[in-house]
């Protein structure tokens, strides 16, 4: 069965936000003092974690996300709160955050940019090391003049070049093996953008399971149908992380398994197909797991919360969205 129309498809609302309130917004527009300037910034850590950074003093701060508005003395429920909430989404999009910094278009509903440089030459070097073997005489050529070659958008025609100039090489030949690469190349570096802009899942699987702890403790909720609905979706938070992990391991295995030269245009029309799946992972759940991130477990409107439920729901019943990879 076909997918909905991702774009249209059960709008989701931001918990605290007006009807008529543009959200995501435009910028990271903090209103507290402490938080302007752009000396401050907001960056993911090695192991994943938010960390707060004073530029200036060499201040690295680890951020408990999830209650870095008590630590940075900002009010629960508030524009500034719903702000601090959208940092995470934010980081898997850039680099860093400062106040003051555009919204990335991508968490406002735009699509997504095209791979940067760093992620075409990771894809490249790990199919220089997955198709050597097997790759014949003028492949081999190829791949070892490609491995010499500067990074750069003209690094697959350079080594050819050379191939031609001091191999003697066919320049037939040659130009094939370019072309073929240099596609699968930008596949797989499509499917490593892809992978690497997946919404916040873990945030979000965080405050579902806050969110169903507070009103399965609390006695006036414990046997509410939100408190119910809570309970079924907390363990089926995680069904978007994981199809998008092992839609990224299956991508990386295709070129692990018996990839050859030869197979470049198959490869790549593969590799076309995770990334496809990827980006409509990220655009079916993207705004609903930043959304999620913005609850506040004991504060939020419980028919908000109720709304997300229902939000989430809905996207899990779309099967072919998690489909085996």
């Amino acid at each position: 069965m076909p997918l909905p129309d991702a774009q249209t498809f059960d709008p989701v609302r931001f918990p605290g936000v007006a009807p008529d309130e543009a959200w995501p917004p435009e910028a990271f527009d903090f209103a507290a003092p402490w938080l302007a300037g752009d000396s401050l910034a907001f960056e993911r850590g090695i192991s994943g974690e938010i960390v707060f950074v004073r530029r200036f003093e060499a201040l690295r701060l680890v951020l408990d996300i999830d209650n870095a508005h008590s630590a940075l003395d900002i009010p629960p429920g508030s524009r500034d709160f719903r702000l601090l909430r959208l940092v995470p989404s934010a980081l898997r999009l850039v680099e860093a955050v400062s106040p003051g910094d555009p919204v990335p278009p991508t968490l406002r509903g735009e699509p997504l940019p095209p791979p940067e440089d760093h992620q075409l030459y990771a894809a490249t070097t790990a199919l220089v090391a997955a198709l050597e073997r097997g790759a014949g005489e003028a492949g081999g050529a190829f791949l070892d003049a490609l491995r010499r070659t500067p990074p750069g958008l003209n690094m697959f025609e350079v080594a050819a070049a050379r191939c031609i100039s001091e191999g003697g090489f066919a320049l037939e030949r040659m130009a094939g093996l370019a072309k073929g690469l240099q596609r699968l190349a930008r596949a797989h570096a499509e499917v490593l953008a892809a992978s690497a802009a997946q919404p916040d899942y873990e945030g979000m699987e965080r405050m579902v399971t806050a969110t169903t702890r507070v009103l399965v403790r609390d006695a006036g909720w414990s046997g509410d149908l939100l408190a119910h609905a809570l309970r079924q979706i907390d363990p089926l938070a995680a069904t978007p992380r994981e199809t998008a992990e092992n839609l990224r391991v299956a991508a990386v295995a295709m070129l692990d398994g018996d990839a050859t030269l030869g197979a470049a245009t198959r490869l790549a029309a593969a590799q076309a197909e995770v990334r496809d799946r990827l980006v409509d992972l990220g655009i079916f759940w993207r705004r609903l797991a930043a959304a999620w991130s913005s609850v506040h477990p004991q504060l939020t409107d419980r028919r908000e919360v109720d709304a997300l439920c229902r939000n989430m729901l809905r996207r899990l019943q779309l099967k072919a969205l998690y489909r085996g990879a």
